[in-house]
């Protein structure tokens, strides 16, 4: 019989948008602007960030439904 303390699953802590920002590869920065949307630009920065942070809220989201059907 399994515990509650065997379905824990580990929240990510939530990454700052300096560390996203920093995590895009130049080449990706570059097909990013010629979707034109260019990370220099403090609004298109952030929403990206808010993207990303959405995307990463799903992604652990889906991981904790995953350790409960477990």
């Amino acid at each position: 019989m399994s515990s509650p303390r065997d379905r824990l699953v580990a929240v990510p802590r939530r990454r700052s948008a300096a560390e996203i920002l920093r995590s895009v590869p130049p080449r990706d920065r570059a097909r990013l602007r010629r979707l034109d949307l260019n990370l220099d630009d403090p609004a298109d920065a952030e929403l990206f960030v808010q993207g990303v942070r959405v995307a990463d809220e799903a992604i652990a989201e889906e991981a904790r439904r995953d350790a409960e059907r477990s």
